[in-house]
């Protein structure tokens, strides 16, 4: 299954994320991640190990694989690169894998059209603002909403609302880690 978490700056993306890799990971399904995560057990996640996938030294099937920031590797721009072509091959056979693919991005139309087609899940987060007692405008800063959209049905979409205290999580990894690209 491939889950696409999408959402403007600090709207909650990677902490909806690590929600879902804390869930797998009490299921005792290998984590593998581009980012760093505490308090569970995950294994580093080289971008560059899925471009590897057909040789016998990599084998990435029954696990949960987490990609942050993805346009960094699948960007819509650079659809015909080696490595979009690659990424989206192995996304292509994620059922085929028993691998549950997660990625966040602040703008789904960014994301290379294959992944975009091919995501199952699509979630939407977002920041939560009330008013206060002198009427201002303020955020809430433990809470975030998100909105799933099952796509496993193409003509049946099922759609989702709830809302999450994002504060258990902030401990299972640092929220300003900056992803790089691999090159």
């Amino acid at each position: 299954m491939i889950v696409g978490i999408e959402g403007g700056l600090g709207s909650g993306k990677t902490l909806l994320m690590v929600r879902y890799l804390v869930k797998d990971s009490l299921q005792d399904k290998p984590i593998f991640a581009n980012f760093g995560l505490k308090r569970i057990k995950y294994n580093p996640l080289d971008i560059m190990d899925i471009l590897k996938m057909d040789k016998e030294e990599v084998n990435l099937t029954n696990m949960s694989i987490a990609i942050d920031e993805i346009t960094v590797f699948a960007d819509c721009r650079a659809s015909m690169s080696k490595m979009n072509k690659l990424i989206s091959y192995f996304i292509l056979q994620t059922r085929k894998r028993n691998v549950t693919f997660y990625y966040t991005t602040q703008d789904i139309t960014m994301v290379d059209k294959r992944l975009e087609h091919h995501t199952d899940i699509r979630v939407c987060a977002e920041k939560i603002y009330h008013k206060n007692k002198k009427k201002e405008t303020v955020e809430l800063e433990n809470y975030r909403k998100y909105m799933i959209i099952d796509l496993r049905n193409h003509r049946k979409p099922i759609w989702n609302t709830f809302v999450l205290d994002i504060s258990k999580y902030f401990n299972f990894y640092d929220t300003d880690e900056i992803i790089l690209p691999p090159v």
